[in-house]
């Protein structure tokens, strides 16, 4: 607050007692005026002509609902770790390979939140996923190429935690949701067949060994190539070792 205090009349600021994510952007896209909106987490950063990059993107094409650009990893000190490649929007590997496109920086038209509501107070691990494929209802989104964002990672942000089980079951509810249950097109059993293997992912990384196995065997009979996919048993296999890792860390650390 006393920082805030200095940009009093330059900007509108509120202070509340923390209320969750979505709820705390949900009230922030309520209050605000503007024709754009979006959100910046406390950990990262947007570089010099960030918005006025994407405003112009936005201004220069009327039919696009959501702008995003390039961002940099950087670690807890702000020092550059690697520029990863953010793929151009693919409406198709959104729904159906749950690949979310926009990143950090991500701007978007008030009435997409007017239109489609802001995020899910009740999800706790993909609310901005969700949002975005609501969002994308609405119209395409378009990819600045530009770097204009920073994207920080540090020990909190990649530590493994386990996930109860609805959190872990939240992006087979949503894609369900999203299908409203009808799996007779191939398009929506690709989704839940990845949404399957998402959960049983989860579900491995948090030490549920039976539930990742139902989970999987869901995601074989929805994509039965996933059998064959070396890839696939790597992922699990590798979701098995961190639980078991980061386990055997918390008895370490307890005993010292």
């Amino acid at each position: 607050p006393a920082v805030l205090h200095r940009f009093d009349g330059r900007v509108r600021w509120e202070w509340h007692a923390n209320m969750g994510q979505s709820n705390t952007l949900n009230k922030g896209w309520q209050q605000a005026h503007g024709t754009y909106l979006g959100y910046l987490s406390s950990d990262d950063r947007l570089l010099p002509n960030a918005i006025s990059h994407l405003v112009e993107a936005l201004e220069s094409r009327p039919e696009v609902s959501v702008a995003y650009c390039d961002f940099d990893i950087i670690d807890k000190d702000g020092k550059f770790v690697k520029r990863p490649s953010s793929p151009d929007f693919d409406h198709r590997q959104l729904v159906e390979e749950l690949n979310c496109q926009p990143g950090v920086g991500a701007l978007f038209r008030r009435a997409v939140f007017e239109e489609v509501g802001g995020w899910k107070p009740e999800l706790r691990k993909i609310p901005d996923f969700e949002f975005w494929l609501r969002a994308a209802r609405t119209g395409p989104f378009l990819r600045v190429p530009k770097t204009l964002a920073e994207y920080r990672v540090h020990e909190d942000s990649t530590a493994i935690r386990a996930l109860p089980y609805e959190r872990s079951m939240e992006i087979v509810e949503t894609m369900r949701a999203y299908w409203q249950g009808d799996l007779k097109s191939a398009s929506a059993r690709r989704s839940m067949g990845r949404a399957h293997l998402s959960a049983a992912k989860n579900h491995a990384q948090s030490g549920r060994v039976r539930a990742a196995l139902g989970q999987l065997w869901t995601a074989f009979r929805l994509r039965p190539k996933y059998l064959v996919q070396r890839s696939i048993w790597r992922s699990m296999y590798s979701a098995l070792v961190i639980h078991r890792d980061s386990r055997l860390g918390r008895i370490t650390g307890h005993r010292r």
